[in-house]
């Protein structure tokens, strides 16, 4: 009978040596296992920059505009592995480096989201049925790169860079500035519109 209870009483010690243990293993992985679903509940963001000019603002502007453009730039915003862009069309969406334009000439990283995609996906619907309409679209004043400033403040908190947002408004001052009230359209210029509407012939399907 004692050989039972002492069976019994080293059992009970082991079992709550081995509960303390299991108990000091959990407290200490805590913090990890909490960054990991952190982690794995974000999702990067990141800003796809394409000259539509190809090479030609920054040759041509001089002559045409009287000063130096680097080029005329349409964004794409890349999050939940595809690339959102406004156009002509309205908001679209394809496979990073899907649209005609192939691949971006420069790429931002913007850091992380903790938007998933159904509620990206809700934002989105909402504003293709208000501000963000295919008629909506003003080369100027409501384009591509408004759109992605705009998605990109909602996911992050952040803007694009101001050299792309400001492009606009410094050509339309250098135009005002130059005594002319007729807004050019040379080659470097046409493409803003054009190409933006033409790259939904060339997008996967929007089901992807």
């Amino acid at each position: 009978m004692k050989g039972v209870e002492f069976i019994l009483a080293s059992w009970r010690s082991t079992f709550a040596e081995t509960v303390g243990q299991l108990r000091r293993w959990f407290q200490l992985e805590k913090t990890p296992c909490c960054t990991m679903a952190q982690n794995n509940s974000s999702f990067p963001v990141k800003l796809f920059i394409y000259d539509l000019s190809r090479g030609m603002a920054r040759q041509l502007s001089p002559v045409m505009l009287g000063r130096q453009l680097d080029g005329i730039w349409h964004t794409g915003v890349v999050v939940h592995g595809k690339e959102f862009f406004f156009g002509g069309a309205g908001i679209n969406r394809c496979l990073p480096c899907g649209t005609i334009l192939g691949q971006p000439n420069s790429v931002v990283d913007l850091g992380y989201t903790e938007v998933n995609e159904d509620l990206f996906m809700e934002y989105l619907d909402s504003l293709a049925e208000s501000e963000y309409r295919c008629d909506r679209y003003n080369m100027f004043e409501h384009n591509c790169n408004t759109f992605s400033n705009d998605v990109v403040q909602f996911l992050t908190g952040k803007k694009i860079p101001s050299y792309i947002t400001d492009l606009p408004s410094e050509i339309l001052s250098t135009v005002l500035a130059s005594g002319s009230f007729a807004v050019p359209t040379p080659p470097l210029l046409l493409g803003w519109r054009l190409i933006e509407a033409d790259m939904t012939v060339e997008l996967s399907s929007p089901s992807s």
